[in-house]
């Protein structure tokens, strides 16, 4: 995923993180995403939830299906 980096001055950074806060967002990057793309465009909706069998935490957000290489890169970690 590329990055943008860009520089603001002290005040504009605190004006844009209160901004951010103000509107809930998830973070500063959604927050300005949603700005400059205008609404939620290509922002993800996630639903966390706990398996009640192992307690791990997962995304069960309606319609979302687990990819073969999402599921490889889980158990990348495993011996």
């Amino acid at each position: 995923m590329p990055i943008l980096t860009f520089k603001v001055s002290v005040a504009e950074a605190r004006t844009i993180r209160a901004k951010a806060r103000g509107e809930k967002a998830a973070s500063v990057s959604a927050y300005l995403r949603k700005v400059a793309l205008g609404g939620d465009a290509g922002i993800p909706q996630m639903e966390r939830r706990k398996h009640p069998v192992s307690g791990l935490s997962y995304n069960a957000a309606p319609g979302r299906v687990v990819s073969d290489e999402e599921i490889k890169a889980a158990l990348a970690d495993f011996p």
